[in-house]
């Protein structure tokens, strides 16, 4: 018998469950649970249950109680006598293992658990425990029980994430620490998590709200682990022992069969990886199992490649675009490479990275559904070490012929095979049938994804001999091969899709054939509302309809995916208004992206293009972080549309989903943005639309400016400042040219820049966009700043006077920090700390990290200036995180420069060299070169307190001189230090 009290309180024993009663009956029950074969007292019973003021009649009430429990024992074990009577008191007679909350205990302090063990320990929970119960004693163990199944998800997750599987981990690590903000313990593994799947951001991010959250509540700082974690991730130096190998291959299908012969070949091949890159052509007919085969291998050889998995679907026979070659290496680059780390934009560069990235690693790589040759020749690994395996119907002829690679076949299952895995799917049918099911599995053609259809059916119909089901599937292919001309094999795979949709309703085939038009990977039920024009719990009815007919399968949290082979004939199932399904699945997403960058970015939604209202049910977004994490998990279906309008007659829709999520991509998933941008400025060229794609321009444009590469930046920048000349829109066109003056800002050209924000006022004269006036005021005051002109204050009170007019808090705390640079200047060291204080509260209440991390930086150069280095080291490291974490290349070399300063200040001159070493090549690589010459102006310094005057004399000679072209003011102060030096 075993009793379970980790959810409500239940005895269960021959696979029956039994009630215990009322609430009162299941409070001693737990109480007597918890003590498991200890006598309890009756006062101690009493109080327990009933609390410190029990009802006079509390003897009588408890026996009543006790009386009922036994019949329910009685009923559960007939003959039984677990409840027992003792001196003073009651006794269970269970021992502890026969109890969910001591086998959970047991495992959690074993120390030798393993991972596996601690995922059956959490399995044990089923909700709430003590649900339904009250009172102090409830409450007080509920908590108690409840801070242990915290302590066993992070010790699981950090044994999840040691061997390899991090991602798995990371969706109940985030509910886990949403749930407790201030639990460090949950927090420094979510970190090592999400870094260890390529989210580095994220993982900054986990650490600035705990940072937060400490300080707000609790007056404190993240303790020394928290610390030691923070400075790993930054540093991308995760302690050893730390897994941060990619695991991406999907999971094994259940009740995998057969395939000996090909697994013994693919182990027998992996035996020669070491001397050489090894590629296998996986090839065969549709539906044999290719994935199934490589997956289940994958996983059973994983320990042969310690360096984890990559895994991409390439679409090559899906409705879908197949993948590009550019996007596959993108794709693979963004998990290979750090957070921080540039992928690089054209495909030869790309591909060029990737075989660097794989060099020395042992890792294995599925290339799923490949159309041609050409589509994974980039892929592929320069060096020995790795194995590449590539599933195709294609004998992709060319790539055993020019780079060796070695062909398994995977055909039909052999019968004996395909009847075995119809026994394991329907069960001892089989084996009373066996002449059916081998006429069954025959009529199948052999091929796993048909015979599970077919298994799927069998189950459904349990009465139904197989007899039957074979000569109904007979009867159906004998119809399709007299239209289809011939008995072949496609014809055979057909009639079991055929088959298998006359077990549905009407509408569930209807709900099929909607999603055989629908242009992404993947799919919910929202969508699938939107394309069959059905109410959402509809939806979610029949997508549990067609997962069990396995004709959809699971692709996540409520998302589903079709095989590319069941997607083909769903277009062929049913009569469907293509042209209104995909009106109605575009019109959800516009939407639904319209209403997340609302709740986002509320301010600027006058400057987002008008969405019409959806027909069909969009997400509710009760706050910022549910648009985000709606955004985060679509992104890659909305790339997907996105591609499918540029090139399917829909280019305004691809337009407009660019210009919708432009400040979303501001600064996150540089490849998904190209993308988008790339594919609306595209669609908009191809059809005349030259405000959509001078807008996409100007939207790559920025891409480039956060990434650091200047000249693409100014390329597209400028590209789009003549479009929207020759059309006449002179706003846009002065936003344009104030973006070309933001790159040369961040070059350290401020002659340059201020020229190009003058001509950018120009352009505003007739505009009645105050913030885009004030924005553009506010660079040329700050920059004006920091070179010494007169009319920076003048400017930037300007600036902030608009702001104001407007009502944008945003702005005005911009202005704040250009006035703050005044005050630098000046050498107001007091103004210049209140400026730059008031504006980091400002951001901060706005929730904008980038500009909360410039005024940061600014803070720590204020303290520094101030004899303050201590205070100014913390404030360069706060605005380092958000940097990187917003992938701010301009600011992270500021604030390593900054960090750099207050380190020497403070005698730690290996730390200064090592932060400025680090500014000086992101500055150089680029473009940075006012902050390139800091960086030598501070080596020069470190050189001078190491006594090292010949580097002293090399650093500041580049620093000089970098800062002469520029014409900046900086020079004439370094040659007075060179003077001193002598």
């Amino acid at each position: 018998m075993d009793f379970q009290v980790l959810g409500s309180i239940t005895i269960r024993t021959g696979g029956r469950t039994f009630a215990v009663g009322e609430p009162r009956q299941q409070h001693i029950l737990a109480v007597l649970l918890l003590e498991a074969g200890r006598t309890v007292g009756h006062d101690s019973l009493v109080t327990r249950v009933w609390g410190e003021s029990p009802p006079k009649q509390v003897r009588r009430s408890l026996q009543a109680h006790i009386t009922r429990i036994r019949r329910v024992l009685e009923q559960a074990d007939p003959g039984s006598a677990w409840l027992v009577r003792d001196a003073g008191g009651y006794r269970l007679d269970v021992r502890p293992d026969q109890v969910d909350v001591f086998r959970f205990r047991n495992a959690v302090r074993d120390e030798s658990a393993d991972r596996a063990a601690l995922t059956e320990a959490l399995g044990l929970w089923r909700g709430e425990p003590l649900a339904g119960l009250s009172g102090e004693w409830a409450e007080r163990t509920r908590r108690t029980l409840s801070q242990e199944h915290e302590a066993a998800v992070v010790a699981w997750a950090a044994a999840e994430i040691r061997a390899g599987q991090a991602a798995a981990t990371v969706i109940r690590l985030t509910e886990l620490v949403e749930e407790h903000p201030l639990h460090e313990g949950a927090a420094v593994v979510l970190m090592r998590a999400l870094y260890a799947v390529g989210r580095t951001a994220d993982s900054l991010a986990v650490h600035e709200r705990i940072r937060r959250a400490l300080r707000d509540e609790l007056g404190v700082d993240p303790g020394p682990e928290l610390a030691a974690v923070h400075e790993a991730v930054l540093r991308h130096d995760l302690p050893p022992g730390e897994q941060t190998a990619p695991a991406q291959l999907p999971a094994a299908v259940t009740e995998f069969t057969g395939r000996a012969g090909e697994i013994t070949e693919l182990d027998r091949l992996a035996d020669r990886v070491e001397d050489e890159p090894l590629i296998i052509c996986l090839t065969g007919t549709a539906g044999a199992g290719k994935t199934a085969t490589v997956v289940h291998w994958g996983h059973r050889v994983r320990d042969r490649f310690p360096d984890g998995q990559l895994y991409l679907d390439l679409r090559g026979y899906a409705p879908e675009e197949p993948v590009s070659p550019g996007d596959a290496l993108g794709a693979f680059l963004t998990a290979l490479m750090p957070g921080g780390a540039e992928v690089p934009l054209g495909v030869t560069e790309r591909a060029a990275r990737f075989r660097t990235e794989l060099d020395g690693r042992r890792m294995l790589v599925v290339l799923d559904n490949a159309v041609s040759v050409e589509q994974v020749r980039m892929l592929l690994p320069g060096a020995g070490g790795c194995a590449v395996v590539v599933t195709s119907r294609d004998a992709l002829t060319g790539l055993v012929a020019l780079h060796g690679a070695h062909r398994v076949t995977v055909d039909q299952l052999p019968l004996a095979d395909a009847v075995t895995l119809l026994g394991r799917l329907v069960g001892p049918r089989v084996d009373a049938e066996p002449e059916s099911a081998a006429v069954l599995a025959e009529r199948c053609v052999r091929l796993p994804l048909t015979l599970r259809l077919a298994a799927e059916l069998a189950v459904s119909r349990p009465a139904v001999p197989l007899s039957r089901l074979a000569a109904e599937l007979r009867a159906a292919q004998q119809t399709l091969d007299v239209l289809s001309g011939g008995d072949d094999q496609r014809a055979a795979i057909r009639a079991v899709f055929s088959w298998s949709l006359r077990q549905l309703s009407d509408q569930a085939v209807a709900a099929f054939a909607a999603l055989g038009r629908h242009p992404a990977p993947t799919f919910d039920a929202h969508v699938l509302a939107a394309l069959a024009g059905q109410p959402l719990a509809t939806a979610r009815t029949l997508l549990n309809t067609l997962a069990r007919a396995h004709l959809v399968q699971p692709a996540g949290v409520d998302r589903y995916l079709m095989h590319d082979l069941l997607k083909a004939y769903a277009t062929e199932a049913g009569s469907v208004d293509e042209r209104s399904a995909l009106d109605r699945v575009y019109a959800y997403y516009l939407a639904a992206v319209a209403a997340a960058m609302d709740r986002l970015y509320p301010g600027e939604a006058h400057r987002r293009p008008p969405v019409a209202a959806a027909a069909s049910p969009v997400p509710g977004f009760p706050g910022a972080d549910d648009a985000r994490d709606w955004l985060d998990a679509e992104l890659a279906t909305i790339s997907a549309l996105a591609a499918h309008a540029a090139t399917h007659g829909r280019p305004e829709s691809s337009v407009a989903l660019s210009r919708l999520l432009f400040r979303y991509l501001d600064g996150r998933n540089e490849t998904v943005a190209i993308s988008i941008h790339g594919h609306a400025r595209t669609a908009a060229h191809a059809t005349g639309d030259r405000a959509g794609e001078a807008t996409a321009l100007h939207s790559l444009g920025g891409v480039h400016l956060q990434a650091g590469r200047a000249d693409a930046a100014v390329a597209h920048l400028s590209a789009a400042a003549t479009l929207f000349k020759e059309i006449g829109d002179l706003s846009s066109q002065g936003r344009a040219v104030a973006g070309v003056g933001m790159v040369e800002e961040r070059a350290g050209r401020y002659r340059p820049a201020i020229d190009h924000y003058t001509r950018a006022l120009a352009l505003f004269r007739h505009d009645t966009d105050l913030v885009a006036q004030a924005h553009v005021l506010t660079r040329l005051g700050t920059v004006e700043a920091r070179i010494g002109h007169a009319a920076a204050v003048t400017n930037l009170d300007h600036a902030m006077a608009l702001h104001r007019q407007a009502g944008h808090p945003f702005g005005q705390a911009w202005a704040k920090l250009g006035l703050a640079e005044v005050a630098l200047t000046r050498d107001h060291l007091g103004d210049a700390l209140t400026l730059h204080n008031e504006a980091v509260e400002l951001f901060r209440t706005l929730g904008h990290l980038e500009s909360e991390a410039w005024s940061i930086d600014g803070l720590g150069r204020t303290h520094t200036l101030s004899g303050h280095p201590d205070r100014a080291a913390e404030h360069h490291r706060r605005a380092l995180d958000l940097f990187v974490a917003r992938g701010d290349r301009d600011g992270e070399t500021w604030a390593l420069n900054g960090l750099g300063e207050a380190c020497l200040a403070v005698g730690d001159p290996a730390s200064a060299r090592a932060n400025h070493t680090t500014a000086l090549d992101l500055a150089v690589r680029i473009g940075a070169r006012e902050q390139a010459a800091r960086a030598h102006h501070g080596l020069a310094r470190v050189a001078v307190e190491a006594g090292d005057l010949p580097a002293a004399h090399r650093h500041y000679d580049r620093a000089t001189a970098i800062y002469r072209d520029l014409t900046l003011p900086t020079a004439d102060a370094i040659r007075k230090e060179l003077a001193e030096l002598g």
